[in-house]
């Protein structure tokens, strides 16, 4: 039993000296410096190109159109809020005044009153969903756009093949590490406001 322990510690130690040697090989083969290198400059060496980032957030908060857009879906929204919420109101008197009335109308009287209300009801749904789909519309058209905007820049910007890919980066993404040397928010902050708030 003795011999075998002695035999597996040889065995380790002979790899020990195996690995430290490999490692002193590697380090004598290996060019000092190399990984000192921007990862810009390591891509480019190997003929590839550097990669460039953006974060969506803070490039949407800074671009005036999509602000101005924003602001004017906001009060479009408030605007149709408030008509649904007349028209709403109107029912609901009408409701309540149905009530009130209730003992003193005829039994074709209350019928019609509840012919009315179901009319009401029906013209207050179908207006409520046509106003949502239409918002749902120009929303998914708005947001083409700026998606348009973005990607022709970035292709006028690229024109030079400078770049890869340009990842769009947002705090819910799973990006959780970028080195902000590639980051090109501002830039293209300054361009697209340039180009598209005139």
């Amino acid at each position: 039993m003795k011999n075998l322990n002695w035999i597996l510690h040889a065995i380790s130690i002979a790899g020990l000296v195996f690995l430290f040697w490999q490692n002193q090989s590697l380090k004598k083969n290996h060019a000092p410096g190399v990984n000192a290198l921007p990862a810009a400059s390591i891509g480019s060496s190997n003929g590839m190109k550097p990669i460039a980032y953006f974060v969506s957030d803070s490039l949407l908060s800074k671009l005036e159109f999509f602000k101005k857009s924003e602001d004017e879906f906001k009060a479009k929204r408030e605007r149709m809020a408030g008509e649904l919420k007349a028209r709403e109101n109107s029912f609901q008197k009408e409701i309540q005044q149905l009530q009130s009335n209730a003992p003193n109308l005829t039994r074709n009287e209350m019928e019609s009153a509840q012919k009315r209300l179901a009319k009401m009801e029906q013209e207050l749904m179908e207006k409520k969903e046509k106003m949502e789909q239409q918002f749902a519309e120009e929303t998914a058209e708005f947001n083409e756009k700026l998606h348009q905007k973005v990607v022709a820049y970035l292709q006028e910007v690229n024109q030079d093949s400078r770049y890869s890919y340009v990842f769009s980066v947002a705090r819910e993404g799973n990006i959780f590490y970028a080195d902000s040397s590639y980051n090109i928010t501002e830039e293209m902050v300054r361009a697209l406001n340039e180009k598209y708030s005139k």
